[in-house]
């Protein structure tokens, strides 16, 4: 299964950590799996959210829908930045 990474800057962490949260359950519904988040220690208003996707199609569905857009507006977002990574077995 693919790995989203994704770099959020926001305006107030504690702001977009409550909406993150709050919407787990509607990732879930694309088949976004919640991992780890990771605070930037040079900018406490910096994340890395790592997910892991069961389909990147149907996950990609989820960042068009009105959630999305009404959650990221809350959540006070304000650049984010995604990566998709393959683990690799050796």
């Amino acid at each position: 299964m693919p790995h989203l990474m994704t770099r959020v800057e926001v305006a107030d962490f504690d702001t977009w950590l409550r909406t993150h949260l709050e919407n787990s359950r509607n990732r879930e519904a694309f088949g976004i799996v919640d991992g780890p988040i990771y605070r930037d220690i040079n900018n406490p208003n910096a994340v890395l959210v790592h997910t892991i996707v069961e389909d990147m199609d149907r996950a990609a569905q989820w960042f068009q829908t009105d959630a999305f857009r009404e959650a990221s507006r809350r959540s006070t977002a304000l650049k984010r930045e995604s990566h998709v990574a393959e683990k690799q077995e050796s």
